[in-house]
Order: C-alpha cells, then sequence, then structure tokens
C-alpha cells in the first residue's frame, strides 16, 4: 500500500510539473512576443502607413497590423485551447486511480496537445517572418524601396530620421510627401552654418561657393555643382533601382541667426539631363516613381573653433547620416505661387515691435529673397534686390529675412532691441520717424516684391535668379489674375515698378509697443489623452498671428526616452479671425508599449510682436475629462481657460490647472527633475 503511494505521489508530482510547463509556456507566449515586437524595429507592431488624411472617417490602423493582429488572437485562442486540453489530460491522469486505459488516453491526449502547441508555435513563428519580410519590402524598416512610390513609405523615429527637428531644421519635399512635380528643385535648411566647399565645386571660378553666372543660359554649366552624387555628401536615388541621378546644382541662401551669419539652407536642383538648359526631370511622364534624398557625413559645419565637424554625428543624432524619400507625380508644375496674406495688413497701423510676415500659396525658392536690407538711394532692399522697402521719416531697418514655415512664409525680424517681453525676453523693433529732423509719432511704409521676369507672355516659365519663383520656377502671380504679365524690372523702383505681377502694399508703423499677450485655446490631442494612434494629430491654436519661425521650438519629449528623440516639424496657419493653427508632422508614436508624450511650449514660442503667451492661459483639464480634444478657451468663455491671476499668487498654469502648487503640476515637475 505505501508502495503504492509512494508511486501514485511521484506520479501526480510529475503531472503537476509537466502542467506548470505548459501553463507557463502559454501564459509566456504573448509576452514574449509583444517584448519582440518593442524590441525590435522591424515587428509588425512597430510599422504602420503613415495617414495623411481620414476623410472618410475610417481607421487609420495599417491593414497589415490588423491582419496580423487578427492572426494573433487566432492563435491565442488555440493556445487557450491547448491550456484547456492540459488541464483535462491531467485531470483524467490524476483520477484514474490505475484504470490503465484511461491513463492511456490521458498520456495520447497530453502527446496530441504538445503536437498541437508545437503547431501554434510553428504558425507564429512563420507568420511573423512572413510579415516582417513584407515590411521590409514596403520600406517598413526605412530601406525597402516600395512600390514604386504609390504607396506611403514608413518610417520610425530613429531610423535615418534623427537630424530631423535637431541638425536638419526643416526641408522641402517633405518627408515621405507624395504628388511631388517633376520640375521640383530640393531644399534643405540646417541650425548651423555650412561649410559650403565641403560639398560644392566652384563651377563659376569666382571664388563663391554655392551661385551662379549673372545670366543661366544652361543650369549644369552656369551654376556651382554638387562635388559628387554619393552617400558621402548627398545622393538624389530612385527608390525602386537605387539609380543615381547624373549631377545636381547646388545654391547657398546666407542668413544670419543668433548673430551668426553663413549659410542655413541650400537649395538643390537635380540635373538628369546636363545638355537640357533646365537640366531636365525626375520621375517619368507615365508613372509614379519614389525618390531617396541622402545627405551623408562629408557635409561639413562652418565651425573652425571645432575643426568643422560633420553636420551629421552619429554619437548624437544615431546615425551620421540623414535620409528621406518622396514620390514624383507624372506631372509638371506650371502654377504660379500668389501671396496669401500679409502682415501688417494693407493700409493697417501697427506698433513698432512688428515682424513683417509674408505668407505664400506653396514653398517659394529662398535664393534672393533671404538676407538683411540696404541703403539704396530712396529705399532700402534685400541682397538679391527683389525685395524693396521705402519710409518717410525712419532709418534702415535692421534685421534679416528668413524663409520659414515649409518655405511658405517668409518673415523679416527686426534686430534693434526696444523692451522685454513678459517671460523676460527681448522684444524688437522697427524703426519709427528716427531720421533727423523728423517730427511724427507715426510713419508710413511701403514694400514691393518682385516677380520674376517670364520668359514669354504665354506661360510663368520664369528666367532664373529674376525675381521671386516657386520651387518649379514659375514667376510669382502678384495680382492672381491668372496671367503672366512680364514685370517692369527697371529704376526706379517706386514708383515705376507699381505694377503687376508684382506685389506691394503701405501700411503704418506707429511709435508705440504692443505688449498684449497670445495664449493657446485649443491643444489636440487633449491633455492627458490616453490611447493615442501612431499618427495621431498633434496642433496647437493660437489666439493671435504667431510668428512662424519661432514655432519651431516647439517641442517633444519622451518617457522612457529612446537613443533618438521623436522628430517633428512645425506647419501654421494664419486664420482670417487672427489665430493661428499650428500642427506638428511627427515620427509614429509608439503604440504598442506604454509610452508618455509631453509637448513643450516654451517661452520662446512668440506672436508677430515678440510676445509670449505668458502669463499662462491655455485650456482648462477638467472640462471634457473623457475626449481627447481639449475645451476651446476663449476671452468669451473664461469658464473653459485655465489663467494665472497674479493677485492671487499663482505663478503659472501647468497641465490645465492653476498654480504651482497644484498636484498636477508637482507631479509633473517630479518626473522631469524641474
Amino acid at each position: 500500500m505505501l508502495q503504492w503511494m509512494q508511486e501514485k505521489f511521484t506520479l501526480n508530482l510529475k503531472i503537476a510539473i509537466t502542467t506548470c510547463v505548459f501553463l507557463l509556456a502559454i501564459f509566456s507566449f504573448p509576452r514574449f512576443a509583444q517584448a519582440q515586437s518593442i524590441a525590435d524595429p522591424n515587428s509588425e507592431l512597430q510599422t504602420g502607413v503613415q495617414i495623411i488624411d481620414q476623410p472618410l472617417g475610417l481607421a487609420s490602423t495599417d491593414i497589415r497590423l490588423i491582419v496580423a493582429r487578427i492572426i494573433r488572437v487566432a492563435l491565442g485562442l488555440l493556445g487557450i485551447v491547448a491550456l484547456v486540453l492540459v488541464v483535462y489530460a491531467g485531470f483524467l491522469w490524476m483520477t484514474a486511480g490505475g484504470n490503465e486505459e484511461q491513463i492511456a488516453g490521458a498520456k495520447k491526449l497530453l502527446i496530441n496537445t504538445v503536437i498541437g502547441l508545437a503547431i501554434i508555435l510553428s504558425a507564429y513563428a512563420i507568420v511573423s517572418f512572413v510579415i516582417s519580410r513584407l515590411t521590409d519590402a514596403t520600406g517598413g524598416n526605412g530601406s525597402g524601396v516600395g512600390g514604386g512610390g504609390l504607396e506611403a513609405p514608413m518610417v520610425e523615429n530613429f531610423q535615418g530620421s534623427g537630424a530631423l527637428g535637431q541638425i536638419v531644421k526643416d526641408h522641402y519635399p517633405s518627408r515621405d510627401q507624395m504628388g511631388v512635380p517633376r520640375n521640383t528643385r530640393i531644399i534643405v535648411s540646417f541650425r548651423s552654418p555650412l561649410k559650403m566647399d565641403s560639398f560644392v565645386e566652384d563651377t563659376t571660378g569666382d571664388g563663391v561657393f554655392g551661385n551662379c553666372r549673372t545670366s543661366v543660359e544652361n543650369w549644369y554649366n552656369d551654376c556651382d555643382r554638387l562635388r559628387s552624387v554619393s552617400d558621402n555628401l548627398i545622393n538624389i536615388k530612385r527608390a525602386d533601382n537605387g539609380e543615381r541621378i547624373f549631377g545636381a546644382v547646388v545654391l547657398g541662401s546666407v542668413t544670419t541667426e543668433n548673430n551668426i551669419t553663413g549659410v542655413y539652407t541650400i537649395t538643390i536642383k537635380p540635373i538628369t539631363d546636363s545638355a537640357n538648359p533646365n537640366g531636365g526631370y525626375l520621375g517619368s511622364p507615365t508613372e509614379s516613381l519614389a525618390y531617396v534624398v541622402h545627405l551623408g557625413p562629408g557635409m561639413l559645419l562652418d565651425d573652425p573653433a571645432n575643426n568643422n565637424p560633420s553636420v551629421f554625428r552619429a554619437s548624437i543624432l544615431g546615425n551620421n547620416y540623414y535620409e528621406w524619400r518622396f514620390s514624383n507625380s507624372t506631372a509638371l508644375d506650371i502654377t504660379p505661387p500668389t501671396i496669401q496674406s500679409v502682415f501688417p495688413e494693407a493700409g493697417a497701423a501697427e506698433d513698432k515691435n512688428s515682424v513683417l510676415q509674408i505668407h505664400f500659396s506653396e514653398a517659394v525658392d529662398p535664393i534672393g529673397i533671404t538676407g538683411k536690407f540696404n541703403a539704396g538711394g530712396d529705399h532700402y532692399y534685400v541682397d538679391g534686390q527683389n525685395i524693396f522697402l521705402k519710409s518717410n521719416n525712419s532709418t534702415l531697418p535692421l534685421g534679416n529675412f528668413t524663409l520659414t514655415n515649409g518655405y511658405r512664409t517668409l518673415e523679416f525680424a527686426p534686430s534693434q532691441e526696444c523692451g522685454i517681453n513678459a517671460c523676460g525676453n527681448k522684444i524688437f523693433c522697427l524703426p519709427v520717424c528716427d531720421r533727423p529732423g523728423a517730427s511724427c509719432s507715426r510713419d508710413n511704409y511701403e514694400v514691393l516684391m518682385r516677380a520674376a521676369k517670364t520668359i514669354n507672355a504665354g506661360s510663368f516659365e520664369a528666367q532664373p535668379f529674376t525675381g521671386i519663383t516657386d520651387l518649379a520656377g514659375n514667376a510669382m502671380d502678384g495680382n492672381k489674375n491668372g496671367i503672366a504679365n512680364t514685370a517692369t524690372n527697371t529704376l526706379p523702383v517706386f514708383p515705376a515698378q507699381k505694377q503687376p505681377d508684382n506685389y506691394f502694399w503701405n501700411f503704418e508703423i506707429l511709435n508705440q509697443v504692443d505688449t498684449s499677450t497670445p495664449y493657446i485655446q485649443t491643444i489636440i490631442p487633449g491633455i492627458d489623452a490616453q490611447n493615442i494612434g501612431r499618427y495621431q494629430e498633434l496642433s496647437i491654436t493660437f489666439s493671435e498671428r504667431m510668428r512662424a519661425e519661432s514655432m519651431y521650438n516647439i517641442g517633444i519629449e519622451e518617457k522612457p526616452t529612446h537613443p533618438v528623440p521623436i522628430w517633428r516639424v512645425p506647419y501654421s496657419v494664419f486664420n482670417e479671425d487672427g489665430t493661428t493653427y499650428t500642427r506638428l508632422s511627427h515620427g509614429p508614436f509608439l503604440d504598442s508599449s506604454r509610452q508618455y508624450y509631453f509637448t513643450i511650449v516654451s517661452s520662446t514660442v512668440e506672436d508677430l510682436h515678440f510676445n509670449c503667451f505668458y502669463p499662462g492661459k491655455g485650456p482648462r483639464m477638467t472640462v471634457f475629462p473623457n475626449t481627447t480634444v481639449s475645451p476651446n478657451c476663449q476671452s468669451s468663455n473664461p469658464q473653459n481657460c485655465c489663467q494665472v491671476i497674479t493677485d492671487q499668487n499663482s505663478d503659472f498654469c501647468c497641465n490645465g490647472a492653476v498654480g504651482a502648487g497644484s498636484s498636477a503640476c508637482l507631479d509633473y515637475l517630479r518626473q522631469n527633475s524641474l
């Protein structure tokens, strides 16, 4: 009897151990799969097609991700069935009471269950392998080639994109842009000045790197060229077969940022046919093709104090290169750019701490429209002589023109200090009635922007460098009539050139300072929003017209952090009601893991009068706690606003709650060690 009990105990122990092993394997399986998907950038949970829009209200989830989830659920159900069978077989064995037939049946059931579990695990491995290969084939890991550019390429935060939003400030075409005209030029802006001779050949022989001869009859022969089309410098190649373009012209735009003058923006004109005066076109007239632009480590910064280091350093950016891709349409762009809005508006009177802002209908070429004002007789002109300004009683405005906001907004920010804003930052002003002998409190300003000369009266195709053009070389349509009017570009500028297609307007500048502070009206997603999608809209609506250049100071922080931060690029729309809608294009949010994102809007974000949005005012957190869209904070709806009130000793508005002592603020400060 004792021997039988010992044998029974040993048998039951074996059954218990076997059952525990199976339970551990089954319950560990989904955790292991999830851990693999988080660690492996090629996993289906880390991959998604970039969603440009959802006009039909359909789900934005990648179809492959949906299929993968369905398969995973099915395999999980089979795993549960296997678990039930293991438990049932164990029950039969333990209750057999020496019945050999029942024990044999239990053993057979266990063996069959083990075989079934092995099949399930093998099926999962095969499915993961197939999805991984499909991902690679369609560009999911950042290196695939896709189907000729017909699908939107897929990107990750950490695959060749680490420089965007950091050393690479912006570029056109944008990342994964589709339908780009074949006759496009490519623009890249950097946060530090470039050493142009590190990648540009002085083809013109004038000692200047990144310019053209006075008369351009053939782009390839009359302009400075890229030293070599290569991954070490700049490479533009087809995504499907890796075929490189023949060559490229590289031009530099000189501007001053942070009191340092240099080339921050380059314009690249692809050359596909050196014999063609226009240089040829990208793509094909019959099919859409995708191109990859690769910027390599051979490009150097103009920084002699640090031995002119490479623009791209892997220790900082995660890669020693930056690349992105876009897809061409089959058409050429023959539509001219127009000016959508200006600030100050025509006939308006604005305070002297104003930024001059011109917003175009599309991206325009920066060559000849950036830089500072120079004195020229009875008027002032910008380097390149395409922008002119005249005032009756005011001296030369100090400052700089910068093309920003996806190359659609041109801003002149004055550099003469004239005060301090609410955040303690400097305010800058235009000169008003400061000429010797002037006795006035306001002055009239006139601005004229010169359209490029057209090759003929029948089209907007422009002669190079004769005025303002878009990135396909179409001259500006100043009066928006759709007719190419050859502008008269002969001196004197005022009033002789006040005719189509030049654009001109006048306004008054008052000898006083605007100190009104803008605030945030709406944010998307709302505060503490949960379960956001990979390409969730990230946007902010400000109560005033904002300085587009300052929007690049909006940041995104990740917790936990990744080796390469998530990239982000702002784009602002200036509404007719005086508000500004700013949307941040961004890398995919990691929706397969619990990841926290903090949008940081610092005091360097300012309106067109250099006023920051402090004292703090913004959407209140508790009005709509279950929505991902914040309430509309307006002066007419103060119940929707979280606002600092100085006489109540509340220091700031944090996370939708007023005051430095609020729990929401204290938690945020502790988590971020601020």
